[in-house]
């Protein structure tokens, strides 16, 4: 009975196992429920000296955990418990809030998600795999009881042309990342079912068409894109940004 309330109801940690499960170890999350356990255990010691010993034991070695709570003095499990809201956070390792607000909308596509997990790795080297660190993280996105994920491996793996890792105390320009980390995702799963993934999800194709006044003929040509640069000062909607996209030009000369 110490066994079970100790382990089951308080202090089991979620392991792969119980991966998909809609409720997580442990038992006692609340509170009341904890208080309940704590209460239960100390009467199940009381002029008992060998379940004393035994609780004791199990109390010590919950204690010696190493460094794993980061030798925080003010270490509170609550305030790393994920949002009731069920969804869980990217921490800001310095400026990369542009990184995780990227990661987060793709992470929100479910089937773009889903294609990411099924992509093979090719990399033997994990850590530096870009698309395996990013499966990590959309693991951890969606499995993780905690507040907030940290992904420095995955920033780690991002190498710019060089081989250095991005600098995460520097801002980046977002739609620079955005480029480069579709670039390397795509190279990533060139060969792959999952090799137009991108292109499915994000892609699009421009038209750019070009008439003379003298004759009825049009010539065009198509490009691809991921991104689309809009207008943002002076203008009130999206709509409006992208007609400006799209309105004709006089060239002359």
């Amino acid at each position: 009975l110490i066994d079970m309330i100790f382990h089951d109801c308080l202090f089991e940690i979620p392991v792969m196992k119980h991966s998909g499960s809609t409720c997580l170890p442990p038992k006692c999350k609340l509170d009341l429920s904890r208080n309940t356990a704590m209460e239960l255990l100390y009467e199940l010691t009381k002029d008992c000296p060998e379940n004393f010993s035994y609780l004791t034991e199990l109390l010590l070695q919950q204690l010696d955990r190493g460094n794993q709570l980061n030798n925080q003095w003010n270490y509170c499990p609550k305030a790393s418990q994920k949002a009731v809201s069920g969804y869980v956070g990217l921490q800001n390792l310095g400026a990369t809030c542009y990184i995780n607000s990227i990661v987060q909308q793709f992470f929100m596509n479910p089937s773009f998600r889903d294609g990411i997990f099924m992509a093979p790795v090719k990399d033997e080297n994990k850590d530096d795999s870009l698309l395996y660190q990013l499966q990590v993280v959309f693991g951890h996105l969606q499995e993780s009881s905690k507040k907030a994920y940290e992904a420095m491996p995955f920033c780690r793996a991002y190498k710019d042309y060089d081989g250095q890792p991005l600098n995460v105390a520097v801002q980046m320009d977002v739609d620079e990342y955005f480029a480069g980390l579709f670039d390397r995702l795509e190279n990533s799963v060139t060969g792959t079912p999952q090799a137009v993934l991108f292109k499915e999800h994000f892609g699009g194709t421009t038209v750019q068409q070009i008439k003379s006044r003298e004759c009825t003929h049009v010539s065009e040509r198509e490009d691809t894109f991921f991104v689309i640069q809009c207008e943002v000062k002076n203008k009130r909607s999206v709509e409006e940004s992208l007609q400006l996209y799209v309105e004709g030009e006089i060239l002359d000369g």
